[in-house]
């Protein structure tokens, strides 16, 4: 079950590969972009809206199987000299959020192939107070990663993979507090992002992101412990804007 939504964006990137017309949109896809690794110009914008379906392991909710947990993210990239790039991020579920920036430094290889090096600093909140809940918490997260991707044209593909660092994560349940002080590596994922000519100058953007992690905070009501690690499949949408 866990690879079904590899299956799912497989599919779709064979069907825009078979689509994508062979005509120029009047520049290349990389001057859309927000995930592939192409540099910027100094101070230029790019900005993508996103969301998020993901699905919690069975042993973790028992409806798992039909349970998708939506994550709402909204990102702004901005150029710097020497091919580095500025990246910031807000994810929400409105009861959970987590606040990102961090940096990527661009090397092309050739015209379609491009790479990056990263690192982002992460600050997560969240709360909840309704429905039988008195819960909450926060803690900080660091995400070195690398990316190659691949310029067809009109299409860009991308794969990108991150570690997941705890640094530090306190939380609260009722009258009980737990603090995990001690910085703990937490796992790692993986992503394949398909992004597509949408109009004019954006793009629209499909992505699978395999999570190995113990904790992924999105689902920090239903991670009681770190015992273990968990396969957490995830399917994303997004849009240039």
């Amino acid at each position: 079950m866990k690879h079904n939504y590899f299956l799912k964006f497989l599919f779709i990137f064979i069907l825009l590969v078979a689509l994508n017309p062979n005509s120029s949109f009047g520049q290349d896809i990389d001057k859309s972009t927000t995930e592939f690794p192409a540099s910027m110009t100094p101070y230029e914008w790019r900005l993508s809206l996103g969301y998020s379906a993901i699905k919690l392991p069975e042993d973790v909710f028992l409806e798992a199987a039909s349970v998708k947990f939506p994550l709402f993210k909204f990102a702004a990239v901005m150029g710097l000299p020497s091919n580095f790039l500025l990246e910031g991020k807000v994810n929400t579920e409105l009861v959970t959020n987590q606040f990102v920036l961090g940096g990527r430094w661009v090397y092309a290889f050739d015209k379609n192939w491009h790479a990056d090096v990263g690192l982002s600093i992460a600050y997560l909140y969240g709360q909840l107070k309704q429905f039988g809940y008195n819960s909450k918490i926060s803690g900080w997260y660091s995400y070195p990663s690398v990316a190659l991707g691949y310029d067809f044209g009109n299409l860009a593909l991308t794969f990108r993979g991150t570690l997941s660092f705890i640094n530090s994560l306190q939380s609260t349940s009722g009258t009980t507090t737990v603090d995990f002080a001690v910085e703990r590596a937490n796992g790692f994922y993986y992503r394949i992002t398909l992004e597509q000519r949408f109009y004019k100058n954006t793009t629209v953007g499909i992505g699978f992101q395999m999570n190995y992690v113990k904790f992924y905070y999105p689902e920090w009501l239903m991670f009681p412990t770190f015992d273990r690690y968990y396969w957490i499949p995830e399917f994303q949408l997004m849009f240039s804007l």
